[in-house]
């Protein structure tokens, strides 16, 4: 099976491509140049593992929430290419990405983990993990609070971009404030059972979370 994964919606433009269960991916770091870079990035993996689009099987993104402009993105290349292919997707949200990144550094340990990314306007993304009998399993579904608002005593890593000036960290827990969604981690979470959960592009709705978005 032929995937790919397209996660925008932080300023990590991330795309991955899994074939004969070999993963590759481009990932960079830049903020508002998402749509120049996803279809010439897709190109590139395709030409690399001597692919054409006609045969990619489905696709999976993350969906937010997040950057309204980088979710946005994902959404319409998307939308785009599954209709044109005429092939299924999963969406998968910011959190799990990232919650399941966290997991992976130590996948056999018991832990509580937060992930939280600023959102702007004095809010923040947020949703609770726990990893435990060698799996990842969530706490909470995705919410947007202020930071005054997160619990974070109780929990044994904290992940994401709120961390590093929003939430004052003084619970002892590990601190990962520069943890990013990426497209690797998108393919990872699903190449087992695509199959299974994956829905017509129709079906699928991006999560922003707030009704107010910020053109970030």
């Amino acid at each position: 099976m032929n995937l790919i994964g397209i996660e925008t919606s932080t300023e990590n433009c991330s795309v991955a491509l899994l074939h004969n269960d070999t993963l590759t991916t481009r990932d960079k770091i830049a903020p508002q140049k998402h749509a120049e870079l996803v279809l010439g990035y897709l190109d590139e993996l395709l030409t690399h593992a001597n692919l054409k689009k006609a045969q990619i099987d489905g696709i999976v993104f993350g969906q937010g929430p997040g950057a309204f402009t980088g979710v946005r993105i994902a959404m319409s290349i998307v939308q785009g290419l599954a209709l044109a292919l005429e092939v299924p997707v999963i969406a998968i949200s910011t959190m799990k990405n990232m919650g399941y990144q966290v997991w992976q550094q130590n996948p056999e340990s018991n832990q509580k983990i937060l992930i939280a990314n600023d959102a702007r306007m004095g809010e923040v993304y947020w949703a609770a993990f726990e990893s435990t009998n060698g799996q990842i399993l969530r706490l909470s579904e995705d919410a947007l609070n202020k930071p005054a608002e997160v619990e974070i005593q109780g929990f044994d890593v904290l992940a994401g971009s709120a961390f590093q000036n929003l939430i004052l960290c003084d619970s002892g827990a590990q601190v990962l404030p520069e943890t990013l969604p990426n497209a690797r981690s998108l393919l990872e979470l699903v190449s087992h059972d695509f199959s299974q959960h994956a829905q017509h592009i129709n079906q699928i709705k991006p999560s922003y979370i707030r009704e107010k978005v910020v053109f970030n």
